[in-house]
Formats: structure tokens, C-alpha cells, sequence
């Protein structure tokens, strides 16, 4: 069974009769240098950052430090009988048992990694010399996919366009303009931010190949589904080819360390 997608996308390109001529869009020299494993670790995430990898252990623990300290205020030990004494003393150990624990797998992850890392970079560093692929990402902030959510709030899914950047400008313009016009039929058809067939469509993946949602012409550019909690990257470096490739996600990528604010602006959607 075939995907319906709304927005007829794949009569996009031929309808659009804006080239992109005015849009902006990267160049993969824009991209630092990825020559060695100095430059790598240096200028780009090849893992998630520090506070990112240790995310769960500091919500883990900010959670325990409220729960355990909302109790004590509240808990009058004179009061109560054995059971609910032992009960209380239980609920507390575990708590800080699991606070130790997860905080000992932390640490445990984070000296395996520093063991590792200067293999895993000469072999990400060889791999990205042979094939590297340079690719952009473009967000979207018109419409939103509501068949997941993310954040304290529930807020809706966000979708970001990944190019391949060894197109040529003139194409990689014209691709950003029928995204961007699709995108924008989508909303207007809706009359929602969040159109409920664009979730449906996009139901329980976290990527899309573009070609088979566009046509042959959009092929190497991708969306994806990204948490609204999450900050979106901008350009990076694949470590397989987009064009072919069966799956392709955040995993098969290592972004830039700092992105320019600059940047981040001309990456959204709504910037031309």
C-alpha cells in the first residue's frame, strides 16, 4: 500500500516557477576541515556533547533531589508506625540507589569512551576522508507532525530537510524552493500547523527518502522527524551516501561543534 502524502508533492517541482535563484543555500566549503582526527574531535560532534550524554542522569537526579526533600518536609516520623518508617527508609534507598547507578553507568560509558576515542576517531576520520558526504540542514517551523510528541508540554514533532550539498547551487536552490513550496501548500490546505494526513504519512519513521515522496529529482535529500526539544543541526558530514541508502538518519551523521547563529537563521525555512 502506497503512502499518501498531502500537499501533492510529486507534482511540486514541475508547478514551482520559482527556480530558488534568490534563495540561500550553502556551499560544502563552508563545511571546517575533517582532514585528520585533531580536527574531528575539535570541530565536530562525532558524540553528543557532555551535558547531552549525561542528560539523564542530571534529570534523574533533580527529580530524586525534589522527590526525597518534598518527603522529609512533609514526613512527620514521629507520627507513623514501623511499617510505614521501613516503608519510607525503602522508598529512599532506592531512589539513591538508582541515582548511584545510573550515575556508575555514566561514568562507566564516558571511561569507555575516553579509551576509545582515538580509535573511533582515526576510523571515522578515514571513513569521512574516503566517502564524506556534505550535507545541510533545512528547518521547518510552518507545520509540525502530530502523530508524536516531545517536550513537557506534548509538544508536536518538528521535520528538517537534510540535502546532499554535492549538487550544484543552481539545483540545490531549486530543491529548497519546492520544499519550501510543498511545505507551505500543506499549511494552506490544512488550515493547521499541525495536518493531521502529514502525521499519518510520516507514522513511525524518523526518516523519508524525498525521491520517493518528490520524484527521481529530489533524490540525496531527506526529512526528518525531530523532537521540538531538541536543538537542529545544521551542517555536517555523512558517513553514507544519501542518494542510495536504505535508511539514513542522525546516527549516520557528525555535525559541526558550533554552529554560527548566522547560519542557524539562514537554515530556516521561512529565511530566503
Amino acid at each position: 500500500m502506497e503512502t499518501s502524502w498531502p500537499g501533492c508533492p510529486e507534482q511540486i517541482w514541475d508547478a514551482v516557477d520559482d527556480d530558488g535563484s534568490d534563495l540561500w543555500v550553502p556551499s560544502p566549503g563552508m563545511l571546517p576541515s575533517w582532514g585528520s582526527p585533531r580536527d574531528l574531535i575539535g570541530k565536530y560532534l562525532v558524540v553528543p556533547a557532555w551535558w547531552q550524554r549525561a542528560v539523564l542522569v542530571i534529570v534523574f537526579l533533580c527529580v530524586a533531589i525534589v522527590a526525597v526533600a518534598s518527603g522529609a518536609h512533609r514526613f512527620d516520623w514521629d507520627s507513623y508506625g514501623p511499617f510505614k518508617r521501613v516503608l519510607a527508609v525503602v522508598l529512599v534507598a532506592v531512589i539513591i540507589g538508582g541515582v548511584l547507578g545510573l550515575t556508575g553507568h555514566y561514568i562507566y560509558r564516558e571511561v569507555r569512551w575516553r579509551r576509545h576515542r582515538p580509535e573511533v576517531l582515526a576510523q571515522v576520520s578515514e571513513t569521512l576522508l574516503d566517502r564524506g558526504v556534505p550535507i545541510w540542514g533545512l528547518f521547518v517551523g510552518t507545520v509540525r507532525l502530530g502523530s508524536r510528541t516531545s517536550g513537557p508540554n506534548a509538544t508536536p514533532d518538528d521535520i528538517q530537510f537534510m540535502f546532499d550539498l554535492r549538487v550544484s547551487r543552481e539545483r540545490l536552490q531549486r530543491q529548497r524552493a519546492v520544499a519550501t513550496a510543498w511545505v507551505d501548500a500543506v499549511a494552506a490546505a490544512s488550515g493547521s500547523n499541525v495536518p493531521e494526513d502529514l502525521g499519518e504519512a510520516f507514522r513511525g519513521r524518523f526518516s523519508v527518502h524525498c525521491a520517493d515522496v518528490f520524484g527521481e529529482q529530489m533524490r540525496g535529500v531527506w526529512m526528518w522527524r525531530k523532537g521540538s526539544v531538541l536543538p537542529f543541526e545544521v551542517l555536517g558530514l555523512s558517513l553514507t551516501d544519501p542518494r542510495d541508502a536504505e535508511e539514513f538518519s542522525d546516527d549516520d551523521v557528525v555535525f559541526i561543534r558550533k554552529t554560527p547563529r548566522e547560519l542557524r537563521r539562514l537554515s530556516r525555512m521561512a529565511t530566503s
